[in-house]
């Protein structure tokens, strides 16, 4: 009977800088899915820890170097991507909608 891959990884907030509770909790749920996506059929678990690290069981040898490496890939790809940070208004983008709205007020 062929053995199930399970994933435990945990994480911290360190790898991404100073981040509010929110995107360190979409951070983790991004990942999840991204995991789950590589793996369907394996049981994955995203945890918090004082130092990132995996646990990997159901594979040895190759196969769980190859799961350890495109672990790290997808990892460095949600935190490359971003998506998980809250969107800041741009002060100069903000400034310019306050110009535009007295210009506005200037025409009546």
């Amino acid at each position: 009977m062929a053995s199930t891959l399970s994933i435990f990884h945990y994480t911290s907030h360190e790898p991404l800088g100073i981040v509010s509770d929110e995107e360190y909790q979409r951070f983790k749920d991004q990942l999840l899915v991204a995991f789950q996506d590589e793996w369907p059929d394996a049981v994955v678990s995203i945890e918090d820890d004082e130092e990132p690290y995996t646990q990997v069981n159901g594979v040895s040898g190759q196969a769980e170097k190859d799961v350890r490496d495109r672990i790290e890939d997808i990892v460095n790809e949600v935190i490359d991507s971003g998506d998980w940070r809250e969107e800041e208004e741009d002060p100069y983008e903000v400034e310019e909608e306050l110009d535009d709205e007295e210009e506005e007020e200037d025409k009546f």
